[in-house]
């Protein structure tokens, strides 16, 4: 499966979560308590899980997720192609292993939330 943050493909995602949350995103009150606003709002979380990687493409996702918020391009539920920007919560951390004298990532996993 393929996903694309900020226009870079990458091909080699073996699973991807695309659930929908409800988030609040704003609420204010009055000096008596009174709740003046409540925004409640549904946005996509996302988890991508890849498979191994190469030094090249390791390198590449970590300066990706380097920025604040990107603009990602994934297979939603409903069946097309969504983009949404998202903040990318956590920066990827794999382990290393060996495969016919190369060395590979493994266990990379995001997770992003919708903006």
């Amino acid at each position: 499966m393929t996903i694309y943050i900020n226009g870079t493909a990458f091909d080699k995602v073996t699973a991807l979560s695309a659930d929908r949350e409800t988030r609040r995103t704003e609420i204010n009150y009055n000096t008596r308590g009174d709740m003046l606003i409540d925004l409640v709002n549904r946005k996509y979380r996302l988890t991508a899980v890849f498979g191994l990687l190469t030094a090249d493409e390791l390198k590449a996702l970590r300066q990706l997720t380097a920025e604040i918020f990107v603009t990602v391009k994934f297979p939603s539920p409903e069946g097309e192609l969504t983009e949404a920007v998202f903040h990318i919560k956590n920066e990827p951390a794999p382990f290393a292993t060996v495969v016919n004298g190369v060395v590979m990532y493994g266990g990379t996993e995001l997770i992003m939330l919708e903006r």
